[in-house]
């Protein structure tokens, strides 16, 4: 169908995406079943046709820590980083299982070993289910500290920080 023609729809942006030796994306939604429903505000998910799209234009990898990443639960989560395996994305910030919650996604970049770590400010007052709060990064600074101190053992030599924050429809 054209409206899911991600690929098509990233055409524009292909050449200067893919020649950037790590391109990293901000999914501020879950990805919803294949054939939906695909939901808006308060509560989103969107088609996973998206996470092909993401791809087809040369990202690498994305953040997932959003205040809308846990707007469909557990499966939500699930489903996106399903979608983004399948697409051959990398992907930071929410979890499918707590021993994964404390890996960071390590990129080899022309030699140099990059992670990526994500937190967002908040849920939209979305609570995590009772003993997975890990299943979606908070900023907490001494987390984001030990988490980074974390992925350099890890073996990275640099390490970006997504963080998903601020006063929304304010420009400044």
């Amino acid at each position: 169908r054209g409206e899911r023609d991600f690929p098509r729809i990233f055409e524009r942006v292909r050449e200067t995406i893919s020649a950037a030796d790590l391109a990293l994306c901000h999914l501020e939604t879950p990805l919803a079943p294949p054939d939906g429903p695909f939901r808006g505000f308060p509560r989103f998910d969107v088609p996973p046709q998206l996470a092909a799209g993401i791809a087809s234009a040369g990202y690498d990898g994305c953040s997932t820590a959003s205040d809308h990443a846990l707007d469909q639960g557990p499966e939500g989560v699930v489903r996106t980083l399903d979608a983004l395996d399948q697409a051959g994305l990398g992907h930071t910030g929410t979890y499918r299982a707590k021993v994964d919650a404390g890996r960071p996604a390590i990129y080899d970049v022309n030699g140099v070993r990059v992670a990526h770590l994500a937190y967002t400010k908040d849920l939209d007052g979305v609570a995590p289910p009772a003993g997975m709060e890990w299943m979606a990064n908070l900023i907490d600074p001494a987390r984001v500290a030990r988490d980074a101190r974390a992925a350099r053992a890890a073996g990275a030599q640099i390490v970006v920080v997504s963080m998903h924050w601020g006063t929304e429809h304010q420009h400044e």
